[in-house]
């Protein structure tokens, strides 16, 4: 019984690690769509997706106040417009407001591992 306890432990521990991302800091400067997602490559990490910042303004109680993020800033996402291949999503924190914007545009950039 003792053992089973342990494997549970051990796997949940395992788990909540791996839903934690471990947040680079963010980029000198504002930067494409493109250059970001290479931005981020380069330091062996992901530009998150528009669904995983909206789960951590939202784990955050939907406030502006989010550890690490300019709330003057809107973040690029990994999430592409699908109806145009011009265009993504960028996120901003200070209000949680989606909407899509051409790639060539420059946006703030914070990756994760």
């Amino acid at each position: 019984m003792k053992i089973i306890i342990t494997l549970i432990l051990l796997f949940s521990g395992f788990l909540y690690a791996k839903s934690d991302f471990i947040w680079l800091e963010e980029s000198s400067k504002r930067l494409s769509w493109i250059d970001a997602k290479v931005y981020c490559k380069n330091h062996n990490a992901k530009l998150p997706s528009l669904k995983q910042m909206m789960e951590l303004w939202e784990k955050n109680g939907r406030t502006s106040d989010v550890a690490g993020f300019d709330l003057s800033v809107s973040y690029w996402t990994s999430t592409e417009v699908k109806d145009n291949k011009l265009a993504a999503f960028p996120f901003y924190f200070g209000t949680g407001k989606e909407g899509w914007y051409y790639k060539k545009d420059h946006y703030g950039v914070r990756c994760f591992k």
